[in-house]
Protein backbone atom coordinates (compact mmCIF):
# COMPACT_ATOMS: atom_id res chain seq x y z
CA UNK A 1 0.00 0.00 0.00
CA UNK A 2 1.54 3.26 -1.19
CA UNK A 3 1.92 6.28 1.63
CA UNK A 4 -0.21 8.19 -0.75
CA UNK A 5 -3.21 5.91 -0.39
CA UNK A 6 -2.32 5.41 3.93
CA UNK A 7 -2.38 9.06 3.96
CA UNK A 8 -5.50 9.39 2.42
CA UNK A 9 -7.43 7.07 4.61
CA UNK A 10 -5.73 8.57 7.78
CA UNK A 11 -6.82 11.92 6.64
CA UNK A 12 -10.15 11.01 6.40
CA UNK A 13 -10.27 8.57 9.45
CA UNK A 14 -9.13 12.25 11.22
CA UNK A 15 -11.27 14.47 9.50
CA UNK A 16 -14.45 12.62 10.64
CA UNK A 17 -16.18 12.81 14.12
CA UNK A 18 -17.62 8.80 13.51
CA UNK A 19 -16.31 6.68 16.31
CA UNK A 20 -14.09 3.91 14.81
CA UNK A 21 -10.98 1.87 14.83
CA UNK A 22 -8.17 2.03 12.45
CA UNK A 23 -4.82 -0.24 12.71
CA UNK A 24 -1.91 0.27 11.66
CA UNK A 25 0.02 -2.56 11.50
CA UNK A 26 3.62 -3.05 9.36
CA UNK A 27 7.22 -4.47 10.45
CA UNK A 28 9.72 -3.18 13.04
CA UNK A 29 11.04 0.76 12.10
CA UNK A 30 9.19 0.85 9.31
CA UNK A 31 8.09 3.85 9.91
CA UNK A 32 4.60 3.60 11.49
CA UNK A 33 4.79 6.16 14.41
CA UNK A 34 6.96 8.73 12.65
CA UNK A 35 3.86 8.94 9.95
CA UNK A 36 1.11 9.17 11.96
CA UNK A 37 2.54 12.04 14.04
CA UNK A 38 3.45 13.31 10.61
CA UNK A 39 0.20 13.22 8.70
CA UNK A 40 -1.45 14.08 12.71
CA UNK A 41 0.60 17.06 12.60
CA UNK A 42 -0.46 18.18 8.98
CA UNK A 43 -4.22 17.93 9.55
CA UNK A 44 -3.81 19.82 12.63
CA UNK A 45 -2.08 22.39 10.92
CA UNK A 46 -4.36 22.73 8.05
CA UNK A 47 -7.72 22.33 10.99
CA UNK A 48 -8.57 19.00 9.65
CA UNK A 49 -9.05 16.90 13.03
CA UNK A 50 -12.81 16.68 14.01
CA UNK A 51 -12.11 15.75 17.48
CA UNK A 52 -11.38 18.14 19.86
CA UNK A 53 -8.52 16.46 22.05
CA UNK A 54 -6.11 13.71 21.41
CA UNK A 55 -4.32 11.26 23.78
CA UNK A 56 -0.72 9.08 22.85
CA UNK A 57 -0.33 6.15 24.83
CA UNK A 58 2.55 3.81 24.87
CA UNK A 59 1.61 0.38 26.20
CA UNK A 60 5.42 -0.45 26.72
CA UNK A 61 4.88 -1.18 30.12
CA UNK A 62 1.48 -1.29 31.54
CA UNK A 63 0.66 -3.99 33.92
CA UNK A 64 -3.22 -3.02 34.30
CA UNK A 65 -5.92 -2.02 33.02
CA UNK A 66 -6.69 0.71 35.33
CA UNK A 67 -2.92 1.98 34.81
CA UNK A 68 -3.86 2.04 30.87
CA UNK A 69 -7.42 3.91 31.76
CA UNK A 70 -5.11 6.51 34.18
CA UNK A 71 -2.74 6.80 31.07
CA UNK A 72 -5.06 7.81 28.52
CA UNK A 73 -6.35 10.20 30.64
CA UNK A 74 -3.18 11.98 31.88
CA UNK A 75 -2.23 12.13 27.93
CA UNK A 76 -4.72 14.35 26.60
CA UNK A 77 -3.70 17.39 25.79
CA UNK A 78 -6.99 19.46 23.56
CA UNK A 79 -6.45 19.86 19.30
CA UNK A 80 -4.79 23.05 19.39
CA UNK A 81 -1.24 21.80 21.09
CA UNK A 82 -0.84 18.47 19.59
CA UNK A 83 2.44 17.78 18.98
CA UNK A 84 3.34 18.89 22.67
CA UNK A 85 3.65 16.65 24.93
CA UNK A 86 1.40 16.04 28.05
CA UNK A 87 2.53 18.14 30.75
CA UNK A 88 1.71 19.43 34.75
CA UNK A 89 -0.97 22.19 33.07
CA UNK A 90 -2.58 19.89 30.99
CA UNK A 91 -3.04 16.94 33.95
CA UNK A 92 -4.21 20.11 35.89
CA UNK A 93 -6.82 21.20 33.57
CA UNK A 94 -8.00 17.18 32.82
CA UNK A 95 -8.16 16.86 36.65
CA UNK A 96 -9.92 20.27 37.29
CA UNK A 97 -12.52 18.32 34.11
CA UNK A 98 -12.66 15.15 36.44
CA UNK A 99 -13.51 17.43 39.69
CA UNK A 100 -15.95 19.26 38.05
CA UNK A 101 -18.01 16.14 36.09
CA UNK A 102 -17.99 14.30 39.60
CA UNK A 103 -18.07 16.70 42.27
CA UNK A 104 -15.63 17.19 45.22
CA UNK A 105 -18.05 15.26 47.59
CA UNK A 106 -18.06 12.85 45.85
CA UNK A 107 -14.01 12.33 45.64
CA UNK A 108 -14.15 13.28 49.35
CA UNK A 109 -15.97 10.14 49.89
CA UNK A 110 -12.53 7.69 48.90
CA UNK A 111 -9.77 10.22 50.29
CA UNK A 112 -9.08 7.49 53.53
CA UNK A 113 -9.04 4.67 51.24
CA UNK A 114 -6.42 2.65 51.05
CA UNK A 115 -6.67 1.99 47.47
CA UNK A 116 -7.74 5.91 46.54
CA UNK A 117 -5.15 5.85 43.80
CA UNK A 118 -6.92 2.81 41.90
CA UNK A 119 -10.31 4.39 42.38
CA UNK A 120 -9.03 8.03 40.40
CA UNK A 121 -7.43 5.65 37.77
CA UNK A 122 -10.94 4.34 37.37
CA UNK A 123 -12.80 7.48 37.68
CA UNK A 124 -10.78 8.93 35.49
CA UNK A 125 -12.16 7.02 32.72
CA UNK A 126 -15.06 8.56 33.43
CA UNK A 127 -13.98 11.85 31.67
CA UNK A 128 -13.05 10.45 28.70
CA UNK A 129 -15.43 11.15 26.08
CA UNK A 130 -14.95 12.05 22.18
CA UNK A 131 -11.81 11.65 22.01
CA UNK A 132 -9.44 10.60 19.31
CA UNK A 133 -6.42 8.42 20.70
CA UNK A 134 -3.12 6.83 19.73
CA UNK A 135 -2.19 3.48 21.20
CA UNK A 136 0.80 2.34 20.67
CA UNK A 137 3.43 -0.67 21.01
CA UNK A 138 0.13 -2.63 21.05
CA UNK A 139 2.33 -6.04 21.68
CA UNK A 140 4.95 -4.61 24.24
CA UNK A 141 2.31 -4.43 26.77
CA UNK A 142 2.96 -5.72 30.44
CA UNK A 143 1.99 -9.44 31.56
CA UNK A 144 -0.35 -8.11 33.58
CA UNK A 145 -2.13 -6.35 30.81
CA UNK A 146 -3.25 -8.67 28.31
CA UNK A 147 -4.39 -7.66 24.45
CA UNK A 148 -7.52 -9.27 24.84
CA UNK A 149 -8.26 -6.71 27.45
CA UNK A 150 -7.20 -3.72 25.46
CA UNK A 151 -9.11 -4.67 23.00
CA UNK A 152 -12.14 -4.87 25.14
CA UNK A 153 -11.57 -1.66 26.71
CA UNK A 154 -11.17 0.08 23.26
CA UNK A 155 -14.58 -1.69 22.09
CA UNK A 156 -15.72 0.31 25.03
CA UNK A 157 -13.94 3.65 24.30
CA UNK A 158 -15.88 3.08 20.55
CA UNK A 159 -19.20 2.34 21.64
CA UNK A 160 -20.05 4.04 25.23
CA UNK A 161 -17.45 6.97 25.23
CA UNK A 162 -17.55 7.76 21.30
CA UNK A 163 -13.94 7.78 20.76
CA UNK A 164 -11.76 7.01 17.56
CA UNK A 165 -9.15 4.83 18.26
CA UNK A 166 -5.89 4.22 15.96
CA UNK A 167 -3.72 1.23 16.81
CA UNK A 168 -0.01 1.06 15.85
CA UNK A 169 1.18 -2.25 16.09
CA UNK A 170 4.43 -4.25 14.56
CA UNK A 171 3.25 -7.27 12.26
CA UNK A 172 5.11 -10.45 13.10
CA UNK A 173 5.66 -10.25 16.31
CA UNK A 174 5.19 -12.84 19.06
CA UNK A 175 2.26 -12.61 21.36
CA UNK A 176 -0.64 -11.28 18.77
CA UNK A 177 -2.92 -14.43 18.73
CA UNK A 178 -5.50 -12.44 20.49
CA UNK A 179 -5.31 -9.42 18.20
CA UNK A 180 -6.26 -12.30 15.22
CA UNK A 181 -8.51 -13.91 16.92
CA UNK A 182 -10.59 -10.85 18.00
CA UNK A 183 -9.65 -8.15 15.42
CA UNK A 184 -12.97 -9.02 13.30
CA UNK A 185 -15.20 -7.90 16.44
CA UNK A 186 -13.39 -4.38 17.22
CA UNK A 187 -11.56 -3.43 14.04
CA UNK A 188 -13.43 -1.55 11.59
CA UNK A 189 -10.45 -0.55 9.08
CA UNK A 190 -6.50 -2.25 9.11
CA UNK A 191 -3.69 -0.58 6.99
CA UNK A 192 -0.75 -2.44 6.08
CA UNK A 193 2.12 -0.36 6.15
CA UNK A 194 4.25 -1.35 3.88
CA UNK A 195 6.11 1.89 2.15
CA UNK A 196 8.62 1.16 -0.23
CA UNK A 197 12.29 2.54 0.08
CA UNK A 198 12.03 5.73 -1.87
CA UNK A 199 8.66 6.25 0.11
CA UNK A 200 10.75 5.59 3.75
CA UNK A 201 13.22 8.20 2.63
CA UNK A 202 10.78 10.83 1.21
CA UNK A 203 8.93 10.39 4.97
CA UNK A 204 12.58 10.34 7.09
CA UNK A 205 14.31 13.21 4.95
CA UNK A 206 13.92 16.88 5.31
CA UNK A 207 14.46 18.45 1.78
CA UNK A 208 15.91 21.06 3.60
CA UNK A 209 18.78 19.23 5.30
CA UNK A 210 22.11 18.97 3.66
CA UNK A 211 22.65 16.33 1.80
CA UNK A 212 19.75 15.11 1.53
CA UNK A 213 19.62 14.24 -2.18
CA UNK A 214 22.63 12.30 -1.46
CA UNK A 215 21.24 10.52 1.27
CA UNK A 216 18.02 9.27 -0.73
CA UNK A 217 20.08 8.33 -3.30
CA UNK A 218 22.24 6.03 -1.53
CA UNK A 219 19.70 4.60 1.21
CA UNK A 220 17.18 3.98 -1.45
CA UNK A 221 19.88 1.68 -3.55
CA UNK A 222 20.14 -0.46 -0.49
CA UNK A 223 16.35 -0.75 -0.22
CA UNK A 224 16.65 0.82 3.80
CA UNK A 225 13.26 0.62 4.82
CA UNK A 226 13.88 1.19 9.03
CA UNK A 227 12.73 4.73 9.51
CA UNK A 228 15.06 4.78 12.66
CA UNK A 229 18.01 4.01 10.29
CA UNK A 230 17.63 6.59 8.10
CA UNK A 231 17.54 9.14 11.00
CA UNK A 232 20.42 7.78 12.15
CA UNK A 233 22.29 8.29 9.03
CA UNK A 234 20.71 11.73 8.56
CA UNK A 235 22.33 13.04 11.53
CA UNK A 236 25.66 11.59 11.30
CA UNK A 237 25.47 13.60 7.61
CA UNK A 238 24.28 16.72 9.48
CA UNK A 239 27.59 16.37 12.23
CA UNK A 240 29.81 15.65 9.08
CA UNK A 241 28.63 18.84 7.07
CA UNK A 242 30.66 21.20 8.10
CA UNK A 243 33.87 19.15 8.67
CA UNK A 244 33.17 18.62 4.70
CA UNK A 245 32.79 22.47 3.86
CA UNK A 246 35.18 22.97 0.91
CA UNK A 247 35.82 19.29 -0.37
CA UNK A 248 35.18 17.75 -3.57
CA UNK A 249 31.92 16.84 -5.16
CA UNK A 250 33.07 13.40 -5.32
CA UNK A 251 34.82 13.14 -2.31
CA UNK A 252 31.39 14.64 -0.45
CA UNK A 253 29.91 11.72 -2.72
CA UNK A 254 32.27 9.06 -1.07
CA UNK A 255 31.52 10.81 2.45
CA UNK A 256 27.97 10.15 2.29
CA UNK A 257 28.14 6.66 0.66
CA UNK A 258 30.03 5.12 2.87
CA UNK A 259 28.39 6.72 6.27
CA UNK A 260 24.99 5.08 4.57
CA UNK A 261 26.73 2.04 4.03
CA UNK A 262 28.69 1.50 7.27
CA UNK A 263 25.10 2.48 9.04
CA UNK A 264 23.43 -0.04 7.54
CA UNK A 265 25.86 -2.86 7.78
CA UNK A 266 26.19 -1.79 11.43
CA UNK A 267 22.32 -1.34 12.58
CA UNK A 268 21.05 -3.92 10.25
CA UNK A 269 23.60 -6.97 9.92
CA UNK A 270 22.68 -8.60 12.87
CA UNK A 271 19.11 -9.61 12.12
CA UNK A 272 19.98 -10.08 8.46
CA UNK A 273 22.71 -12.14 7.18
CA UNK A 274 22.18 -10.90 3.39
CA UNK A 275 23.34 -7.80 4.68
CA UNK A 276 27.45 -7.75 5.53
CA UNK A 277 29.20 -7.24 8.35
CA UNK A 278 31.27 -3.91 9.27
CA UNK A 279 34.21 -5.94 9.67
CA UNK A 280 33.64 -6.98 6.46
CA UNK A 281 33.01 -4.00 4.89
CA UNK A 282 36.22 -2.37 6.61
CA UNK A 283 38.97 -4.58 5.77
CA UNK A 284 37.68 -4.94 1.63
CA UNK A 285 40.66 -4.47 -0.31
CA UNK A 286 41.71 -5.77 -3.77
CA UNK A 287 39.56 -9.19 -3.41
CA UNK A 288 36.83 -6.98 -4.39
CA UNK A 289 38.07 -6.76 -7.86
CA UNK A 290 38.04 -10.54 -8.67
CA UNK A 291 42.14 -10.52 -7.98
CA UNK A 292 41.87 -13.82 -5.94
CA UNK A 293 39.71 -15.85 -8.09
CA UNK A 294 42.15 -18.60 -7.04
CA UNK A 295 40.31 -18.61 -3.34
CA UNK A 296 37.16 -20.19 -2.57
CA UNK A 297 35.35 -17.89 -1.26
CA UNK A 298 32.12 -19.04 0.56
CA UNK A 299 28.08 -18.55 -0.88
CA UNK A 300 27.25 -15.72 2.31
CA UNK A 301 30.73 -13.73 1.07
CA UNK A 302 29.59 -14.04 -3.02
CA UNK A 303 26.48 -13.14 -2.02
CA UNK A 304 27.76 -9.36 -0.03
CA UNK A 305 30.27 -8.60 -3.14
CA UNK A 306 27.20 -8.52 -5.22
CA UNK A 307 25.36 -6.45 -2.66
CA UNK A 308 28.26 -4.13 -2.62
CA UNK A 309 28.81 -4.31 -6.20
CA UNK A 310 25.10 -3.42 -7.10
CA UNK A 311 25.97 -0.42 -4.80
CA UNK A 312 29.17 0.54 -6.34
CA UNK A 313 31.58 -0.10 -3.73
CA UNK A 314 34.77 -1.42 -4.06
CA UNK A 315 37.33 -0.48 -1.73
CA UNK A 316 38.01 0.94 1.63
CA UNK A 317 40.22 3.32 1.92
CA UNK A 318 41.58 5.73 4.80
CA UNK A 319 38.86 7.88 4.64
CA UNK A 320 36.39 5.14 4.77
CA UNK A 321 37.73 3.51 7.78
CA UNK A 322 37.53 6.98 9.60
CA UNK A 323 34.06 7.02 8.58
CA UNK A 324 33.24 3.45 9.75
CA UNK A 325 34.68 4.46 13.10
CA UNK A 326 32.63 7.43 13.11
CA UNK A 327 29.34 5.21 13.00
CA UNK A 328 30.42 2.87 15.80
CA UNK A 329 30.74 5.89 18.44
CA UNK A 330 28.32 7.96 16.79
CA UNK A 331 30.48 11.07 16.21
CA UNK A 332 33.42 12.32 14.44
CA UNK A 333 36.67 13.35 15.61
CA UNK A 334 38.03 16.52 13.57
CA UNK A 335 41.72 15.87 14.08
CA UNK A 336 40.84 12.59 12.52
CA UNK A 337 38.76 12.80 9.99
CA UNK A 338 40.36 15.73 8.73
CA UNK A 339 43.63 14.73 7.54
CA UNK A 340 42.40 11.82 6.01
CA UNK A 341 39.58 13.88 4.19
CA UNK A 342 42.18 16.16 2.97
CA UNK A 343 43.95 13.51 1.49
CA UNK A 344 41.52 11.85 -0.41
CA UNK A 345 39.98 15.08 -1.49
CA UNK A 346 43.92 15.97 -2.97
CA UNK A 347 43.88 12.80 -4.78
CA UNK A 348 40.24 13.67 -6.61
CA UNK A 349 41.92 17.29 -7.33
CA UNK A 350 45.17 16.26 -8.74
CA UNK A 351 42.54 13.38 -10.66
CA UNK A 352 40.52 16.06 -12.15
CA UNK A 353 43.03 18.12 -12.85
CA UNK A 354 45.24 15.75 -14.69
CA UNK A 355 42.34 15.58 -16.98
CA UNK A 356 41.77 19.18 -17.28
CA UNK A 357 45.72 19.44 -17.85
CA UNK A 358 45.52 16.55 -20.76
CA UNK A 359 42.01 18.55 -22.44
CA UNK A 360 44.09 21.29 -22.61
CA UNK A 361 47.19 19.38 -24.77
CA UNK A 362 44.50 17.97 -26.56
CA UNK A 363 44.24 21.24 -28.80
CA UNK A 364 47.93 21.35 -28.80
CA UNK A 365 48.34 17.74 -30.07
CA UNK A 366 45.21 16.52 -31.74
CA UNK A 367 45.18 19.02 -35.20
CA UNK A 368 46.73 20.91 -37.59
CA UNK A 369 44.41 24.13 -37.39
CA UNK A 370 46.26 27.43 -37.29
CA UNK A 371 45.13 28.18 -33.82
CA UNK A 372 48.67 29.44 -31.85
CA UNK A 373 46.49 31.86 -29.98
CA UNK A 374 43.71 29.58 -28.68
CA UNK A 375 46.58 26.53 -27.87
CA UNK A 376 48.40 29.26 -26.06
CA UNK A 377 45.34 30.75 -24.31
CA UNK A 378 44.03 27.59 -23.28
CA UNK A 379 46.83 25.69 -21.66
CA UNK A 380 47.73 28.93 -19.60
CA UNK A 381 44.16 29.03 -18.24
CA UNK A 382 44.75 25.20 -17.41
CA UNK A 383 48.20 25.81 -15.48
CA UNK A 384 46.36 29.10 -13.79
CA UNK A 385 43.51 27.20 -12.62
CA UNK A 386 45.25 23.52 -11.38
CA UNK A 387 49.03 24.47 -10.29
CA UNK A 388 48.69 22.88 -7.13
CA UNK A 389 48.18 19.64 -8.14
CA UNK A 390 50.45 20.38 -12.04
CA UNK A 391 54.13 18.46 -11.43
CA UNK A 392 57.25 20.45 -12.05
CA UNK A 393 57.44 18.52 -14.89
CA UNK A 394 54.50 19.90 -16.41
CA UNK A 395 55.18 23.20 -15.80
CA UNK A 396 58.52 22.81 -17.59
CA UNK A 397 56.67 21.61 -20.59
CA UNK A 398 54.64 24.45 -20.68
CA UNK A 399 57.57 27.01 -20.09
CA UNK A 400 59.29 25.28 -22.98
CA UNK A 401 56.11 25.44 -25.31
CA UNK A 402 55.68 28.81 -24.93
CA UNK A 403 59.64 29.46 -25.49
CA UNK A 404 58.98 27.65 -28.32
CA UNK A 405 56.44 29.98 -29.75
CA UNK A 406 58.22 32.94 -29.03
CA UNK A 407 56.02 33.84 -25.20
CA UNK A 408 59.21 34.06 -23.23
CA UNK A 409 57.10 36.67 -21.09
CA UNK A 410 54.25 34.33 -20.82
CA UNK A 411 56.76 32.01 -19.73
CA UNK A 412 58.18 33.52 -16.97
CA UNK A 413 54.64 34.73 -15.99
CA UNK A 414 54.17 31.13 -15.53
CA UNK A 415 56.61 30.44 -13.16
CA UNK A 416 55.91 33.13 -11.40
CA UNK A 417 52.53 32.33 -10.85
CA UNK A 418 53.03 28.34 -9.98
CA UNK A 419 55.78 29.33 -7.36
CA UNK A 420 53.01 31.45 -5.71
CA UNK A 421 50.36 28.83 -5.75
CA UNK A 422 52.93 26.32 -4.55
CA UNK A 423 54.81 28.25 -1.77
CA UNK A 424 53.61 26.45 1.00
CA UNK A 425 55.10 23.12 -0.59
CA UNK A 426 58.88 24.01 0.48
CA UNK A 427 60.27 20.85 -0.22
CA UNK A 428 58.87 20.84 -4.52
CA UNK A 429 61.31 23.53 -5.13
CA UNK A 430 64.21 21.13 -3.60
CA UNK A 431 65.76 20.53 -7.50
CA UNK A 432 68.12 17.94 -5.69
CA UNK A 433 65.66 15.84 -4.46
CA UNK A 434 63.07 16.56 -7.21
CA UNK A 435 64.80 16.54 -10.80
CA UNK A 436 67.00 12.99 -10.01
CA UNK A 437 66.00 12.87 -13.37
CA UNK A 438 66.89 15.91 -15.26
CA UNK A 439 63.35 16.55 -16.48
CA UNK A 440 63.32 19.94 -15.47
CA UNK A 441 65.52 21.52 -18.11
CA UNK A 442 64.49 25.24 -18.38
CA UNK A 443 67.19 27.79 -16.31
CA UNK A 444 65.10 30.16 -15.32
CA UNK A 445 62.96 27.15 -13.85
CA UNK A 446 65.77 25.87 -12.26
CA UNK A 447 67.22 28.99 -10.87
CA UNK A 448 63.98 30.23 -9.43
CA UNK A 449 63.18 26.62 -7.79
CA UNK A 450 66.52 26.53 -6.31
CA UNK A 451 65.93 30.77 -4.91
CA UNK A 452 62.93 30.10 -3.53
CA UNK A 453 64.03 26.63 -1.83
CA UNK A 454 67.16 28.53 -0.54
CA UNK A 455 65.29 31.51 1.49
CA UNK A 456 63.03 29.15 2.99
CA UNK A 457 66.06 26.91 4.63
CA UNK A 458 66.71 27.86 7.84
CA UNK A 459 69.23 26.05 9.67
CA UNK A 460 67.71 25.24 12.72
CA UNK A 461 68.10 22.15 14.83
CA UNK A 462 64.89 20.08 17.07
CA UNK A 463 65.37 22.55 20.22
CA UNK A 464 64.49 25.86 17.94
CA UNK A 465 61.56 24.17 15.97
CA UNK A 466 60.22 22.50 19.01
CA UNK A 467 60.29 26.24 20.60
CA UNK A 468 58.32 27.60 17.48
CA UNK A 469 55.74 24.71 16.66
CA UNK A 470 55.14 23.43 20.47
CA UNK A 471 51.31 23.52 21.07
CA UNK A 472 50.63 25.20 17.22
CA UNK A 473 48.52 22.70 15.06
CA UNK A 474 50.89 23.69 11.91
CA UNK A 475 54.38 23.04 10.99
CA UNK A 476 55.91 22.18 7.46
CA UNK A 477 57.70 18.86 6.03
CA UNK A 478 61.25 20.37 7.39
CA UNK A 479 59.74 20.31 11.02
CA UNK A 480 59.14 16.85 10.66
CA UNK A 481 62.33 15.78 8.77
CA UNK A 482 64.82 17.68 11.83
CA UNK A 483 62.78 16.21 14.45
CA UNK A 484 62.59 12.66 13.24
CA UNK A 485 66.76 13.56 12.34
CA UNK A 486 67.40 14.12 15.77
CA UNK A 487 68.74 11.00 18.12
CA UNK A 488 67.53 9.33 20.89
CA UNK A 489 70.72 10.68 22.61
CA UNK A 490 69.79 14.25 21.58
CA UNK A 491 66.20 13.88 22.78
CA UNK A 492 67.57 12.79 26.03
CA UNK A 493 70.17 15.70 26.49
CA UNK A 494 67.22 18.59 25.25
CA UNK A 495 64.67 17.07 27.97
CA UNK A 496 67.27 17.02 30.59
CA UNK A 497 68.49 20.59 30.22
CA UNK A 498 64.70 22.12 29.50
CA UNK A 499 63.09 23.77 32.63
CA UNK A 500 60.11 25.59 32.91
CA UNK A 501 56.44 24.89 31.99
CA UNK A 502 57.06 24.85 28.09
CA UNK A 503 58.77 21.02 28.80
CA UNK A 504 55.77 19.99 28.90
CA UNK A 505 54.61 21.18 25.71
CA UNK A 506 57.79 19.84 23.95
CA UNK A 507 57.26 16.68 25.03
CA UNK A 508 53.40 16.55 24.11
CA UNK A 509 54.44 17.50 20.71
CA UNK A 510 56.92 14.76 20.37
CA UNK A 511 54.28 12.01 21.13
CA UNK A 512 51.42 13.22 19.36
CA UNK A 513 53.34 12.71 15.94
CA UNK A 514 52.68 8.84 16.10
CA UNK A 515 49.33 9.54 17.57
CA UNK A 516 47.97 10.74 13.74
CA UNK A 517 45.68 7.88 12.27
CA UNK A 518 47.75 8.06 9.00
CA UNK A 519 51.06 8.83 10.52
CA UNK A 520 54.28 8.53 8.05
CA UNK A 521 57.26 6.80 8.66
CA UNK A 522 59.04 10.11 9.81
CA UNK A 523 56.11 11.44 12.40
CA UNK A 524 56.52 7.65 13.96
CA UNK A 525 60.37 7.83 13.68
CA UNK A 526 59.70 11.35 16.04
CA UNK A 527 57.32 9.91 18.31
CA UNK A 528 59.82 6.58 18.69
CA UNK A 529 62.44 8.33 19.33
CA UNK A 530 61.37 11.05 21.88
CA UNK A 531 59.83 7.62 23.36
CA UNK A 532 62.81 6.36 23.80
CA UNK A 533 64.80 8.86 25.34
CA UNK A 534 61.30 9.36 28.21
CA UNK A 535 62.36 5.79 28.64
CA UNK A 536 65.78 6.33 29.49
CA UNK A 537 64.95 9.88 31.90
CA UNK A 538 62.21 7.55 33.52
CA UNK A 539 65.20 4.56 34.21
CA UNK A 540 67.03 6.99 36.66
CA UNK A 541 64.96 7.66 39.60
CA UNK A 542 61.70 7.15 41.14
CA UNK A 543 60.94 11.01 40.60
CA UNK A 544 61.38 10.56 37.15
CA UNK A 545 59.71 7.54 36.50
CA UNK A 546 56.23 9.17 37.81
CA UNK A 547 57.20 12.90 35.83
CA UNK A 548 57.61 10.41 32.63
CA UNK A 549 54.67 8.31 33.27
CA UNK A 550 51.98 11.25 33.16
CA UNK A 551 52.77 11.33 29.34
CA UNK A 552 50.84 8.32 29.17
CA UNK A 553 54.55 5.99 28.41
CA UNK A 554 54.99 2.85 29.78
CA UNK A 555 57.28 2.61 32.34
CA UNK A 556 57.75 -1.39 32.81
CA UNK A 557 60.09 -2.54 30.58
CA UNK A 558 62.36 1.16 30.82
Amino acid sequence: MTIQIIKNQIDAFLSSPTAEVLAIKGVWGVGKTFSWNKFLLEAKKENRIALEKYSYVSLFGINSLDSFKFSIFENVVSREIIGAEADLDSFKKNSTDLVTKVGRGFLGTFKDSTNFSSVIESISFLSLKQTLICIDDLERSGQGLSIRDILGLISQLKEQKKCKIVILLNDGEEGLDDYTKYKEKVIDLEIDFSPSPEECADIAYDPDKPFTSELKYFTIKLGIKNIRVLKKIERLAELVQPLAEGLEEETLRQIIQSLTLFSWCSYCSQSDESIPSVEYVSKLGYSSFGLDEGDEISAQEKQWRSVLGNYEYELTDELDAELANSVERGFFIEEDFLPVASKINDQYLASKSERASHDAWNIYHDSFDNNQEEVIKVIFDSLKANAKQISPTNLNGVVRLFRELGEDELASESIDLYIKERSEDIELFNMEENNFFGDIKDPEVVEKFNQKYAASVVDENAEQVLARIAGENGWNQKDEVILANTSEDEYYHLFKSQRGRHLSKWVHTCLKFGKFGNASDTKIEISKRAIGALKRIAAEDEVNRLRVRKFGIEIDDA
